[in-house]
C-alpha cells in the first residue's frame, strides 16, 4: 500500500475524509432510504450519487460505488454549469479513494492529480477555507448523519452562504441542519428563536418548497404556539393532489400536536391515496404508535390499537429491516399486548447486532431495553446496567438524557444498593 499516496488522499475534501463512520446498520438503512428518492424530481442528484457511491464502497461493493460516482459525473457534465469544475472536485476525490481501495494505485494517482488541477483552477473565495460548492455538498452529506454531524453541517452551510448569500440550497440546508441538530434540553428560547428565523428565511427564499413551508409552520407552532390549521390543511391537500410527499412528516407532526385523532384521520386519507408509499406507511405507523402510548390504562381498546399498530410496523420492518427504531417500536408494542416472549426475542436479536449500530442507535436500544426490563420486573439490576451503557456512550441524544435522568432519580430515592456506584458513574459522565 502506497503510504505517500494515502497521505495525499487524506488531505482531499470528499466523503472518504469526512469521518462519516462505517456502521453497517446505519449505511444499509441510509442506502434503502435513498433508494426511495424519486431521481426524476430530486434537486440534489450530484450529492445523491456521490453519497451513494461512498455508501456502496463502505459496504464493500466497489462496482456499485463506481457506477454511482460515474452517474454523478454525468449529471455534472450534463448541467454544463460554470461551477462544473468545482463540483467535480468531490466526485474525482471519491474516485481516487475507490481506486485506492481497489489497489489500482496508478489510477488513484491520476484522479488525485486531476483534483489538484481543479483546485488550482477553482480556489476558495477570500475568507473561506473551502469553495461554497464543496462546503455546501459537505453540509448536505453531514446533515444526513447523527446530531454531532448535523452541528458540523451548520458551520459548512454558513461558510457556503458567506460566499453565496442568495443560494437557496444552502439556506435550506442550514434550516434543516439547525432544526435537527439539538435535543430538547439544549433548546433555549434564544436558540429556538434563531432556528425559527433560519427556517423562515429559507421558506421565504423558496416559497414553492413544500418541505420548507411545512417545516416553518411546524416550528412556528412549537415556538410561538400559533394556530395554523388552515394553512397546514392547504399543504395537506396540495400533497394529496400533487403526490409531493416532501413535507408530509412535518404536516402529520403538526396534526399530532393538535389532536392525535385528527392525525390518524388524515394519515388514513393519505394511505388510501398512496397505498404503495412506504413513506406514508412509516408516518402512519408512528401516528398509531403515539395513539397507543397516549392510552395510559391497559384496556381492550388499547390492545386493539396496539394490534393494528403491530401490523403496520411489521410492514415497515419488512421494507426496512435495518430500521432500528421501527424494530424497537415493534418490540414495545408486543409488550403492550402482553406478548413478552416475542418482545424479549426481538430485543435479544437487536442486542446481537449492537456492534453494527451507530452510537445513537445503541443508546436508543439500551434505553428502550432498560425500560422493558424495569416494566416487567425481569431484572432491576440489569435495567440499571443498560441505562448506564446508554449514558456512557459519548454521543448527545435524547435517549442518553432519558437514561441519565432515570439514574439520577434512582440515586435521589436512595433505596437501591447501587446508589453510590451510580452516583460516581454519573460524576464521571458529567466530566467527559
Amino acid at each position: 500500500m502506497d503510504s505517500s499516496l494515502k497521505s495525499n488522499l487524506e488531505r482531499l475534501e470528499c466523503h472518504f475524509t469526512w469521518d462519516l463512520g462505517q456502521h453497517r446498520n446505519e449505511l444499509l438503512g441510509m442506502k434503502r432510504n435513498m433508494e426511495d428518492v424519486d431521481q426524476e424530481t430530486c434537486t440534489w442528484l450530484v450529492h445523491y450519487y456521490n453519497l451513494l457511491g461512498y455508501i456502496h464502497q463502505a459496504l464493500g461493493s466497489s462496482t456499485e460505488a463506481l457506477m454511482n460516482l460515474d452517474k454523478a459525473e454525468s449529471v455534472i457534465q450534463d448541467q454544463g454549469a460554470e461551477e462544473a469544475g468545482v463540483r467535480l472536485q468531490v466526485n474525482k476525490a471519491n474516485l481516487a479513494w475507490v481506486y485506492f481501495h481497489l489497489g489500482e494505485m496508478e489510477k488513484s494517482k491520476e484522479y488525485l492529480e486531476e483534483v489538484e488541477r481543479l483546485q488550482g483552477m477553482h480556489p476558495a473565495p477570500p475568507g473561506c477555507t473551502l469553495h461554497p460548492e464543496v462546503s455546501g455538498e459537505k453540509g448536505w452529506t453531514l446533515v444526513k448523519f447523527n446530531k454531532s454531524k448535523k452541528r458540523q453541517a451548520i458551520d459548512y452551510f454558513k461558510m457556503a452562504l458567506k460566499a453565496q448569500a442568495d443560494r437557496k440550497e444552502w439556506h435550506k440546508g442550514l434550516a434543516v441542519a439547525m432544526s435537527r441538530a439539538y435535543i430538547k434540553s439544549e433548546l433555549s428560547p434564544e436558540l429556538e428563536a434563531d432556528i425559527l428565523e433560519m427556517v423562515k428565511t429559507a421558506s421565504e427564499i423558496d416559497p414553492n418548497d413544500l418541505f420548507l413551508q411545512s417545516l416553518y409552520i411546524l416550528k412556528k407552532s412549537e415556538v410561538q404556539a400559533e394556530n395554523n390549521d388552515e394553512e397546514v390543511q392547504r399543504f395537506l391537500e396540495r400533497t394529496l393532489s400533487t403526490g409531493n410527499l416532501d413535507g408530509l412528516g412535518y404536516i402529520l407532526e403538526y396534526f399530532k400536536i393538535i389532536s392525535i385523532e385528527r392525525a390518524i384521520q388524515e394519515g388514513q386519507r393519505l394511505q388510501e391515496k398512496f397505498p404503495s408509499s412506504t413513506k406514508v406507511l412509516k408516518i402512519l405507523a408512528d401516528v398509531y404508535k403515539c395513539k397507543v402510548f397516549s392510552m395510559k390504562e391497559d384496556s381492550r381498546e388499547r390492545q386493539a390499537w396496539a394490534q393494528k399498530c403491530i401490523k403496520l410496523f411489521e410492514e415497515v420492518v419488512r421494507d426496512y429491516p435495518d430500521c432500528v427504531r421501527g424494530r424497537i417500536s415493534l418490540a414495545t408494542l408486543h409488550r403492550y399486548v402482553h406478548n413478552i416472549k416475542r418482545a424479549d426475542e426481538m430485543y435479544q436479536q437487536l442486542l446481537s447486532e449492537e456492534d453494527d449500530l451507530p452510537p445513537h442507535s445503541q443508546q436508543l436500544l439500551y434505553n428502550s431495553y432498560a425500560y422493558h426490563l424495569f416494566q416487567h420486573g425481569q431484572s432491576i439490576d440489569q435495567s440499571i446496567c443498560f441505562h448506564m451503557k446508554a449514558a456512557a456512550i459519548q454521543n448527545t441524544s435524547q435517549d442518553k438524557q432519558k437514561s441519565i435522568m432515570i439514574l439520577k432519580t434512582i440515586v435521589k430515592k436512595g433505596r437501591n444498593p447501587r446508589c453510590r456506584q451510580i452516583s460516581e458513574f454519573l460524576k464521571k459522565c458529567s466530566q467527559r
